[in-house]
């Protein structure tokens, strides 16, 4: 019988437990750890996590792409053989993203020739499709709402998109401008500060501490600029890995989110994923319980994961939704709460939770761009900063030499 690891947390702030269960299938398994009324952070299935790493990821930008030309197909009433042919067709082969998907695309097509519905045909790829659209597509499938489900998907992936871009578009002035500093840094340290400090000690003048490191800095530069430029490069990698060293450490988690800034962000950006997938679920007539199940997948954070398996059996013991979610509410927020309070009071629907959307959407934009707006600035004074200690400790020397003149 397969084997699957599960993550669980027995009350708020205790450490996370790592155990194994068997079980036929992972469905079989979830439910059987719903019903022990403990909240789950993470189930997972050892060998597809295997079958996963070894398959190659494709773009967001390619599944957008393919998933608006499969929505428009199957609104326009085509089944879904001609829609994946179509969408076949018309997938561009030029990149290795386009490649992939290309590839996914006609696996797909060949099972569902065969008879087996598109849910399960996509759950083969979860490193394509994760755990919300599959589920969302069966919900589709199975209430005769296919194309609001592809639909409420493709929503969900472009915000996503939307969401990458901005980010990118951020980061790319602040590393432009490094770049640039980063060029003129290694020019003043191999030929402006070694010239001039040569004259100061042509003189025989006393060097200051200050002068001293950047003379031994500037010989390291100029001696050894393989070895600098190979640990520069090896020390940017090392940032860049520091995300998923992060996400492999549960005892970080909790900290990360009270980070200066950074955790307020990542808080919001929580709130208005799980918003709107939840929005999206619930307009796809999916039960609150799996809604819940779907919103756990939404972020790779246990404070997170662990407040919605808190949530869920909470729900399953009959408390509404906003009373589920008061004792997280560090996680979930004051208005995601208070709105769904006044949702559930007032009897809204999905509209209600849409709105809500709207409102924490704006709030993220807002903060996306007063970062920026900090961020920029920030940038600019560091590099100030490291420039302005570079000439102070070059020209200190020859301030003293004036003055005993």
């Amino acid at each position: 019988m397969p084997r699957f690891e599960y993550v669980t947390q027995k009350r708020k702030g205790d450490s996370y437990v790592r155990s194994v269960i068997e079980g036929n299938s992972l469905a079989d398994v979830s439910i059987r750890l719903n019903n022990l009324n403990q909240p789950i952070v993470l189930i997972a299935d050892p060998s597809r996590k295997t079958t996963a790493e070894k398959s190659e990821r494709v773009s967001l930008r390619s599944k957008l792409t393919f998933l608006e030309n499969l929505e428009a197909s199957v609104y326009l009433g085509m089944d879904f053989r001609t829609a994946l042919s179509i969408c076949l067709s018309t997938t561009s082969t030029r990149d290795r993203s386009g490649k992939r998907i290309h590839h996914i695309i006609e696996r797909l097509r060949d099972r569902v020739s065969k008879g087996m519905s598109f849910s399960n045909a996509i759950a083969l790829y979860p490193e394509v499709f994760d755990q919300v659209a599959i589920g969302l597509i069966s919900a589709g499938e199975e209430g005769g709402t296919l194309t609001e489900a592809l639909t409420n998907v493709r929503k969900i992936w472009a915000r996503n998109e939307d969401l990458r871009h901005r980010l990118l578009m951020m980061l790319i002035y602040p590393m432009i401008v490094l770049a640039a500093a980063g060029g003129v840094v290694w020019l003043l340290m191999t030929r402006v500060v070694p010239q001039f400090i040569g004259i100061l000690g042509e003189m025989h003048a006393d060097l200051p501490l200050p002068t001293l490191c950047l003379l031994n800095l500037s010989r390291l530069c100029t001696g050894y600029p393989v070895a600098v430029l190979a640990l520069t490069v090896a020390l940017i990698l090392l940032i860049s890995r520091i995300p998923a060293f992060v996400r492999g450490q549960p005892k970080l988690h909790r900290p990360v989110l009270r980070l200066p800034g950074l955790g307020a962000l990542m808080l919001l950006l929580m709130r208005a994923n799980f918003v709107r997938t939840f929005a999206q679920l619930k307009h796809a007539r999916a039960k609150t319980t799996q809604a819940l199940l779907l919103c756990r997948d939404l972020s790779w954070n246990y404070e997170y994961r662990s407040a919605i398996g808190r949530t869920l059996v909470r729900v399953q013991r009959g408390e509404s939704l906003a009373a589920a979610l008061k004792d997280d509410r560090d996680i979930f927020g004051e208005m995601v709460i208070n709105g769904l309070a006044f949702m559930e009071a007032a009897g809204a629907g999905s509209d209600g939770l849409f709105r809500l959307t709207t409102l924490l959407e704006r709030q993220l934009d807002s903060r996306l761009t007063a970062l920026r707006q900090i961020l920029d600035p920030l940038l600019i004074i560091a590099l100030g900063v490291v420039i302005g200690g570079i000439v102070f400790a070059t020209f200190l020397p020859a301030m003293e030499v004036i003055q005993h003149i």
